[in-house]
C-alpha cells in the first residue's frame, strides 16, 4: 500500500466483529505509513461512505490503548509519593494532637483543685510568697490554687501551665491527674527528696 502512494492504511473485518492484533511476520522496517485496525461497523460504514463516492476524511490521532496507560502511569508516579506524604503528615498530626492533649490536664480538672485568696497576715513561711510559674510575689488578694502535692501558685499562672503546657506540678513534676492515693502508693518506697511532693514529705 505505501508503495502505491497510501499515505495511510484502514484495516476491518466485515465477517469478524472483534479486535485484532495487527502484526507482520518479516521486517517492516522500511515501512513508514500508519495503520490502525477499526470496528466492524466503523469499517462497514466507510465502505458504505466510499461505494456512495462520499467524501471522507479520516483523522488518526494516536494510539490511545499506549497513550492512556502511559499518562496512567506517569500520574501514578507522580502523584503516589505526594498522596503517601500528604498521609504521613497527617497521621503525624493527629499523634502530636493527641500526645498533647494526654499531656495537658482537662480543664474542668483543674478547675475543681482548690483555691483561696491569698492574706499576707496569714503566712508564716516566706518562701511561699512568689509564684514559681511567673517569679512574682503574692500580693495580698491574689488568688491562689494549691494542687495535690499542696505546691500553690497564681491560678491563672498554674491553669495556664497544666491546661496549655504540661499537667505536671512546675516544681516536684507531680502528675495532678493522679488519684491521690495512687500517687501515696507509688511513692511511699521512695525516700524524701527536692521532687517530693510536699503531701508524701
Amino acid at each position: 500500500m505505501q508503495d502505491s502512494g497510501a499515505i495511510a492504511v484502514i484495516v476491518g473485518d466485515r465477517h469478524f466483529n472483534g479486535w485484532v492484533t495487527m502484526y507482520a511476520p518479516g521486517d517492516t522496517s522500511d515501512v513508514h505509513i500508519p495503520s490502525v485496525f477499526v470496528a466492524q461497523h466503523q469499517y462497514k460504514a466507510l465502505l458504505q461512505l466510499f461505494d456512495s463516492q462520499t467524501p471522507v476524511a479520516v483523522r488518526l490521532s494516536g494510539d490511545d490503548l499506549l497513550t492512556w496507560p502511559l499518562l496512567d502511569m506517569l500520574l501514578v508516579v507522580v502523584l503516589s509519593p505526594a498522596v503517601m506524604m500528604l498521609f504521613i503528615y497527617l497521621t503525624w498530626q493527629l499523634r502530636q494532637r493527641q500526645r498533647r492533649k494526654n499531656d495537658i490536664a482537662p480543664t474542668n480538672f483543674v478547675a475543681k483543685l482548690p483555691t483561696y485568696v491569698f492574706r499576707r497576715e496569714k503566712i508564716v513561711d516566706i518562701e511561699h510568697t512568689e509564684c514559681a510559674i511567673c517569679l512574682e510575689d503574692y500580693v495580698e488578694g491574689d488568688q491562689l490554687r494549691t494542687l495535690p502535692c499542696k505546691h500553690e501558685f497564681h491560678a491563672k499562672c498554674v491553669d495556664a501551665w497544666l491546661t496549655s503546657h504540661k499537667k505536671f506540678c512546675p516544681i516536684c513534676k507531680f502528675d495532678i491527674c493522679q488519684k491521690t492515693e495512687t500517687s501515696k502508693s507509688n511513692n511511699s518506697s521512695i525516700p524524701p527528696s527536692e521532687r517530693t511532693p510536699l503531701l508524701n514529705a
